[in-house]
Protein backbone atom coordinates (compact mmCIF):
# COMPACT_ATOMS: atom_id res chain seq x y z
CA UNK A 1 0.00 0.00 0.00
CA UNK A 2 2.80 2.50 0.82
CA UNK A 3 4.46 1.69 -2.53
CA UNK A 4 1.03 3.11 -4.22
CA UNK A 5 1.28 6.23 -2.17
CA UNK A 6 4.51 7.01 -3.41
CA UNK A 7 3.64 5.99 -6.62
CA UNK A 8 0.81 9.18 -6.86
CA UNK A 9 2.90 11.38 -4.85
CA UNK A 10 5.65 11.00 -7.74
CA UNK A 11 3.57 12.30 -10.32
CA UNK A 12 4.03 15.59 -8.73
CA UNK A 13 6.53 18.68 -7.61
CA UNK A 14 3.73 20.90 -5.34
CA UNK A 15 0.85 19.87 -3.01
CA UNK A 16 -1.77 21.13 -1.17
CA UNK A 17 -3.13 20.04 1.68
CA UNK A 18 -6.49 21.13 2.33
CA UNK A 19 -8.22 20.68 5.96
CA UNK A 20 -11.29 21.06 5.37
CA UNK A 21 -14.10 21.96 8.00
CA UNK A 22 -12.66 22.63 11.60
CA UNK A 23 -9.51 22.11 12.28
CA UNK A 24 -9.08 19.27 14.88
CA UNK A 25 -6.80 17.83 16.39
CA UNK A 26 -6.84 14.25 13.95
CA UNK A 27 -6.53 16.46 11.23
CA UNK A 28 -3.36 18.73 11.96
CA UNK A 29 -1.46 15.86 13.15
CA UNK A 30 -2.50 13.44 9.84
CA UNK A 31 -1.63 16.39 7.62
CA UNK A 32 1.43 17.52 9.08
CA UNK A 33 2.57 13.80 9.40
CA UNK A 34 1.45 13.94 5.61
CA UNK A 35 3.62 16.50 4.85
CA UNK A 36 6.54 15.78 6.24
CA UNK A 37 6.17 12.28 4.58
CA UNK A 38 5.85 13.75 1.21
CA UNK A 39 8.72 16.50 1.40
CA UNK A 40 10.72 13.08 2.58
CA UNK A 41 9.76 11.86 -0.62
CA UNK A 42 10.87 14.73 -3.00
CA UNK A 43 7.82 16.29 -3.17
CA UNK A 44 7.14 19.61 -1.61
CA UNK A 45 4.13 20.61 0.41
CA UNK A 46 1.89 23.22 2.13
CA UNK A 47 -1.50 22.82 4.75
CA UNK A 48 -4.26 25.42 4.22
CA UNK A 49 -7.00 25.56 6.41
CA UNK A 50 -10.16 27.78 5.74
CA UNK A 51 -11.28 27.98 9.17
CA UNK A 52 -9.33 29.33 11.82
CA UNK A 53 -8.14 27.33 15.40
CA UNK A 54 -11.37 27.82 18.17
CA UNK A 55 -10.16 25.84 21.27
CA UNK A 56 -7.56 26.97 23.77
CA UNK A 57 -5.99 23.48 23.25
CA UNK A 58 -5.53 23.15 19.87
CA UNK A 59 -4.07 26.87 19.88
CA UNK A 60 -1.44 25.58 22.35
CA UNK A 61 -1.33 22.25 20.59
CA UNK A 62 0.19 24.17 17.10
CA UNK A 63 2.19 26.23 18.96
CA UNK A 64 4.28 23.60 20.78
CA UNK A 65 5.17 21.30 18.11
CA UNK A 66 5.69 24.35 15.72
CA UNK A 67 3.10 22.76 12.95
CA UNK A 68 3.28 24.75 9.77
CA UNK A 69 -0.09 25.53 8.79
CA UNK A 70 -1.41 28.77 7.18
CA UNK A 71 -4.86 29.70 7.76
CA UNK A 72 -6.96 31.92 5.33
CA UNK A 73 -8.03 31.28 1.42
CA UNK A 74 -5.99 28.79 -0.39
CA UNK A 75 -7.20 29.30 -3.44
CA UNK A 76 -5.64 32.78 -4.45
CA UNK A 77 -2.46 30.11 -3.67
CA UNK A 78 -3.74 27.35 -5.90
CA UNK A 79 -1.63 28.36 -8.86
CA UNK A 80 1.51 27.02 -6.80
CA UNK A 81 0.81 23.05 -6.90
CA UNK A 82 0.04 21.18 -9.20
CA UNK A 83 -2.37 18.45 -7.28
CA UNK A 84 -4.11 18.78 -3.39
CA UNK A 85 -4.32 15.98 -0.81
CA UNK A 86 -7.43 15.50 1.51
CA UNK A 87 -7.09 14.02 4.47
CA UNK A 88 -10.13 13.13 8.08
CA UNK A 89 -12.77 14.32 5.81
CA UNK A 90 -15.96 12.07 3.82
CA UNK A 91 -15.40 14.00 0.60
CA UNK A 92 -12.59 14.66 -1.34
CA UNK A 93 -13.83 17.25 -3.47
CA UNK A 94 -12.57 21.28 -2.87
CA UNK A 95 -14.68 23.98 -4.11
CA UNK A 96 -12.93 26.29 -6.67
CA UNK A 97 -9.51 23.71 -7.02
CA UNK A 98 -8.81 23.00 -10.53
CA UNK A 99 -6.07 20.75 -10.13
CA UNK A 100 -6.38 16.78 -9.63
CA UNK A 101 -6.60 15.45 -6.45
CA UNK A 102 -3.31 13.48 -5.46
CA UNK A 103 -4.50 11.83 -1.99
CA UNK A 104 -7.99 11.25 -0.08
CA UNK A 105 -7.02 8.94 2.84
CA UNK A 106 -10.08 8.91 5.69
CA UNK A 107 -11.58 6.68 8.15
CA UNK A 108 -15.59 7.79 8.27
CA UNK A 109 -18.41 6.27 6.12
CA UNK A 110 -17.01 7.10 2.54
CA UNK A 111 -19.81 9.19 0.27
CA UNK A 112 -20.33 8.70 -3.62
CA UNK A 113 -18.48 11.03 -5.41
CA UNK A 114 -17.70 11.68 -9.01
CA UNK A 115 -13.88 12.85 -8.89
CA UNK A 116 -10.58 11.02 -10.23
CA UNK A 117 -7.99 10.45 -7.19
CA UNK A 118 -4.85 8.86 -7.60
CA UNK A 119 -4.16 7.45 -3.97
CA UNK A 120 -7.26 7.06 -2.01
CA UNK A 121 -7.30 5.00 1.29
CA UNK A 122 -11.03 4.99 3.64
CA UNK A 123 -10.33 2.70 6.54
CA UNK A 124 -12.98 1.98 9.10
CA UNK A 125 -11.51 -0.33 11.51
CA UNK A 126 -9.29 2.64 12.64
CA UNK A 127 -10.19 5.22 15.26
CA UNK A 128 -8.54 7.87 13.75
CA UNK A 129 -6.28 9.27 10.18
CA UNK A 130 -3.25 9.50 12.72
CA UNK A 131 -3.52 6.09 13.50
CA UNK A 132 -2.88 5.53 9.16
CA UNK A 133 -0.56 8.07 9.00
CA UNK A 134 1.66 6.68 12.02
CA UNK A 135 1.43 2.82 10.60
CA UNK A 136 2.83 4.68 6.93
CA UNK A 137 5.73 5.96 8.77
CA UNK A 138 6.22 2.67 10.62
CA UNK A 139 5.92 0.86 7.05
CA UNK A 140 7.59 2.99 4.36
CA UNK A 141 10.95 3.47 7.45
CA UNK A 142 11.97 7.17 5.83
CA UNK A 143 14.92 8.63 6.94
CA UNK A 144 13.47 11.62 9.82
CA UNK A 145 15.62 13.37 11.69
CA UNK A 146 15.05 12.84 15.42
CA UNK A 147 13.77 16.08 16.53
CA UNK A 148 10.82 16.14 13.56
CA UNK A 149 10.15 12.87 13.90
CA UNK A 150 9.39 13.46 18.20
CA UNK A 151 7.42 16.39 17.08
CA UNK A 152 5.11 14.41 14.44
CA UNK A 153 5.03 11.23 16.87
CA UNK A 154 3.75 13.59 19.39
CA UNK A 155 1.16 15.18 17.32
CA UNK A 156 -0.02 12.01 15.57
CA UNK A 157 -0.28 10.38 19.48
CA UNK A 158 -2.53 13.53 20.21
CA UNK A 159 -4.71 13.99 17.49
CA UNK A 160 -5.52 9.51 18.25
CA UNK A 161 -5.69 10.09 22.09
CA UNK A 162 -8.30 12.82 20.72
CA UNK A 163 -10.12 10.98 18.24
CA UNK A 164 -10.96 8.23 20.45
CA UNK A 165 -12.16 9.91 23.32
CA UNK A 166 -8.89 9.04 25.64
CA UNK A 167 -8.81 5.76 23.91
CA UNK A 168 -11.84 4.49 25.12
CA UNK A 169 -12.74 3.34 21.97
CA UNK A 170 -9.44 3.26 20.31
CA UNK A 171 -9.59 -0.38 17.90
CA UNK A 172 -6.63 -2.80 17.68
CA UNK A 173 -4.58 -0.64 14.89
CA UNK A 174 -4.63 2.08 17.18
CA UNK A 175 -2.88 0.35 19.60
CA UNK A 176 -0.29 -0.51 16.64
CA UNK A 177 0.25 2.71 15.75
CA UNK A 178 0.71 4.01 19.55
CA UNK A 179 3.42 1.27 20.46
CA UNK A 180 5.84 2.54 17.22
CA UNK A 181 5.06 6.30 18.07
CA UNK A 182 5.83 5.74 22.41
CA UNK A 183 9.40 5.59 20.97
CA UNK A 184 9.81 9.23 19.48
CA UNK A 185 6.34 10.74 21.00
CA UNK A 186 7.03 13.48 24.12
CA UNK A 187 4.70 12.20 26.94
CA UNK A 188 5.17 15.80 28.70
CA UNK A 189 4.37 17.57 25.92
CA UNK A 190 0.95 15.82 25.45
CA UNK A 191 0.15 16.12 28.77
CA UNK A 192 0.67 19.55 28.72
CA UNK A 193 -1.52 20.36 26.01
CA UNK A 194 -4.07 18.17 27.47
CA UNK A 195 -4.36 20.37 30.31
CA UNK A 196 -4.60 23.98 28.69
CA UNK A 197 -7.80 25.13 30.23
CA UNK A 198 -11.14 26.24 28.75
CA UNK A 199 -11.60 28.84 27.26
CA UNK A 200 -13.94 31.77 29.26
CA UNK A 201 -16.00 31.72 25.74
CA UNK A 202 -16.48 27.75 26.06
CA UNK A 203 -17.42 27.97 29.84
CA UNK A 204 -19.90 30.18 28.81
CA UNK A 205 -21.62 28.22 25.75
CA UNK A 206 -21.48 24.90 28.22
CA UNK A 207 -23.71 27.18 30.94
CA UNK A 208 -26.03 28.29 28.36
CA UNK A 209 -25.79 24.39 26.64
CA UNK A 210 -26.90 23.13 30.17
CA UNK A 211 -29.50 25.97 30.60
CA UNK A 212 -31.31 25.37 27.28
CA UNK A 213 -30.79 21.29 27.29
CA UNK A 214 -33.69 19.28 26.98
CA UNK A 215 -34.31 15.12 27.31
CA UNK A 216 -36.14 13.29 24.50
CA UNK A 217 -36.20 9.52 25.02
CA UNK A 218 -32.54 8.73 25.47
CA UNK A 219 -31.33 11.68 23.40
CA UNK A 220 -30.29 14.97 25.27
CA UNK A 221 -30.76 18.01 22.65
CA UNK A 222 -29.17 21.43 23.45
CA UNK A 223 -28.72 24.76 21.55
CA UNK A 224 -26.26 27.72 22.52
CA UNK A 225 -27.46 30.56 20.27
CA UNK A 226 -25.21 32.59 17.91
CA UNK A 227 -21.35 31.99 18.06
CA UNK A 228 -18.11 33.23 16.25
CA UNK A 229 -17.22 30.80 14.09
CA UNK A 230 -13.52 31.13 15.88
CA UNK A 231 -15.36 29.42 19.14
CA UNK A 232 -17.14 26.71 16.77
CA UNK A 233 -15.08 24.17 17.99
CA UNK A 234 -16.88 24.74 21.49
CA UNK A 235 -19.70 22.71 20.84
CA UNK A 236 -18.01 19.41 20.27
CA UNK A 237 -15.90 20.29 23.78
CA UNK A 238 -19.75 20.73 24.47
CA UNK A 239 -21.18 17.61 23.71
CA UNK A 240 -18.32 15.47 24.95
CA UNK A 241 -18.71 16.76 28.45
CA UNK A 242 -22.43 16.25 28.66
CA UNK A 243 -22.47 12.80 27.19
CA UNK A 244 -19.95 11.87 30.13
CA UNK A 245 -22.18 13.98 33.31
CA UNK A 246 -25.86 13.59 31.72
CA UNK A 247 -27.80 10.41 31.72
CA UNK A 248 -27.86 10.09 27.63
CA UNK A 249 -27.51 7.72 25.39
CA UNK A 250 -26.46 10.65 22.87
CA UNK A 251 -26.15 14.10 22.71
CA UNK A 252 -26.48 16.51 20.06
CA UNK A 253 -25.21 20.15 20.73
CA UNK A 254 -25.82 22.70 18.12
CA UNK A 255 -25.23 26.57 17.42
CA UNK A 256 -25.86 29.35 14.67
CA UNK A 257 -22.68 30.11 13.47
CA UNK A 258 -21.32 33.60 12.48
CA UNK A 259 -19.14 32.82 9.42
CA UNK A 260 -17.27 35.03 7.73
CA UNK A 261 -17.27 37.80 9.80
CA UNK A 262 -21.22 37.80 9.36
CA UNK A 263 -21.30 37.41 6.00
CA UNK A 264 -21.97 33.63 6.34
CA UNK A 265 -24.36 31.67 8.63
CA UNK A 266 -24.04 28.28 9.15
CA UNK A 267 -26.44 25.89 11.17
CA UNK A 268 -23.29 23.38 12.98
CA UNK A 269 -24.54 20.44 15.07
CA UNK A 270 -22.35 18.07 16.87
CA UNK A 271 -22.87 14.68 17.71
CA UNK A 272 -21.86 12.34 20.25
CA UNK A 273 -23.40 8.81 21.11
CA UNK A 274 -22.51 5.97 23.28
CA UNK A 275 -23.99 3.77 21.71
CA UNK A 276 -21.69 1.27 19.66
CA UNK A 277 -24.58 0.40 17.42
CA UNK A 278 -25.98 3.67 16.42
CA UNK A 279 -25.47 4.41 12.87
CA UNK A 280 -24.74 8.08 13.22
CA UNK A 281 -23.66 8.65 9.84
CA UNK A 282 -27.77 7.44 8.38
CA UNK A 283 -29.16 9.61 10.86
CA UNK A 284 -27.04 12.27 9.47
CA UNK A 285 -27.54 11.49 6.01
CA UNK A 286 -31.33 11.57 6.41
CA UNK A 287 -31.39 15.29 7.94
CA UNK A 288 -28.28 16.47 4.76
CA UNK A 289 -25.55 15.20 2.93
CA UNK A 290 -23.46 18.15 4.53
CA UNK A 291 -22.42 16.36 7.09
CA UNK A 292 -21.43 12.70 8.19
CA UNK A 293 -20.38 10.73 10.89
CA UNK A 294 -18.60 7.19 12.16
CA UNK A 295 -18.82 5.58 15.46
CA UNK A 296 -19.75 7.59 18.05
CA UNK A 297 -19.41 11.05 16.90
CA UNK A 298 -20.54 13.37 13.98
CA UNK A 299 -21.69 16.42 12.84
CA UNK A 300 -23.59 18.38 10.07
CA UNK A 301 -23.94 21.66 8.65
CA UNK A 302 -26.98 23.41 7.57
CA UNK A 303 -26.31 27.12 5.50
CA UNK A 304 -28.95 29.81 6.57
CA UNK A 305 -27.06 32.58 4.93
CA UNK A 306 -30.13 33.83 3.41
CA UNK A 307 -31.15 34.71 6.84
CA UNK A 308 -28.22 36.93 7.39
CA UNK A 309 -30.04 40.22 7.25
CA UNK A 310 -33.01 38.78 9.96
CA UNK A 311 -33.30 42.27 11.86
CA UNK A 312 -34.96 40.05 14.40
CA UNK A 313 -31.76 37.43 15.94
CA UNK A 314 -34.10 36.73 18.76
CA UNK A 315 -36.98 35.51 16.45
CA UNK A 316 -34.72 34.03 14.30
CA UNK A 317 -32.82 31.73 16.73
CA UNK A 318 -35.87 30.74 18.27
CA UNK A 319 -37.14 29.53 14.37
CA UNK A 320 -33.66 27.72 14.18
CA UNK A 321 -34.19 26.17 17.95
CA UNK A 322 -37.52 25.23 17.59
CA UNK A 323 -37.00 23.18 13.87
CA UNK A 324 -33.70 21.67 15.17
CA UNK A 325 -35.23 20.21 17.80
CA UNK A 326 -38.28 18.99 15.86
CA UNK A 327 -35.60 17.89 13.40
CA UNK A 328 -34.15 16.10 15.92
CA UNK A 329 -36.71 14.18 17.56
CA UNK A 330 -38.01 12.80 14.40
CA UNK A 331 -34.64 11.52 13.69
CA UNK A 332 -34.82 9.49 17.33
CA UNK A 333 -38.26 8.37 16.51
CA UNK A 334 -36.84 6.91 12.90
CA UNK A 335 -34.21 4.62 14.60
CA UNK A 336 -35.92 1.39 15.81
CA UNK A 337 -38.29 2.27 11.98
CA UNK A 338 -34.85 2.14 10.26
CA UNK A 339 -33.76 -0.90 12.46
CA UNK A 340 -36.80 -2.99 11.89
CA UNK A 341 -36.52 -2.31 7.38
CA UNK A 342 -32.72 -3.57 7.86
CA UNK A 343 -33.74 -6.87 9.27
CA UNK A 344 -36.96 -7.14 7.21
CA UNK A 345 -34.45 -6.83 3.71
CA UNK A 346 -32.22 -9.22 5.48
CA UNK A 347 -34.48 -11.79 5.96
CA UNK A 348 -36.15 -11.32 2.72
CA UNK A 349 -32.83 -11.59 1.55
CA UNK A 350 -32.07 -15.16 3.21
CA UNK A 351 -35.45 -16.24 2.32
CA UNK A 352 -35.56 -15.39 -1.46
CA UNK A 353 -32.61 -18.21 -1.24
Amino acid sequence: MSEDLTAALKKYKNILIVIKGSPDPDVIASSYAAKCIYETLGVSAEIFSQQTISLKENEVFIKELDIPINFGEYRQEANKFDAYAVLDHQSASVEGLRIPCAVHIDHHEPVEEDIEIDFKLIKKDVGSVSTILALYLRDMDLNIEEPEMSSISTALTFGIQVDTDQYSHALKLDYEALNFLSKYSSSETINKISNAPLSKETVALLLEAINNQIFYKDWLITGVGFIDESNRDSITVIADFLLNREDAATVVVFAAVNKMKGRGLVLDASFRSARKHLNLNNIIKNITTEGGARKYKGAYQIHLDYFINCPDKALLWEVIKLTTFEVLKKRRDGIYITGVKGVYKIFKKWFSR
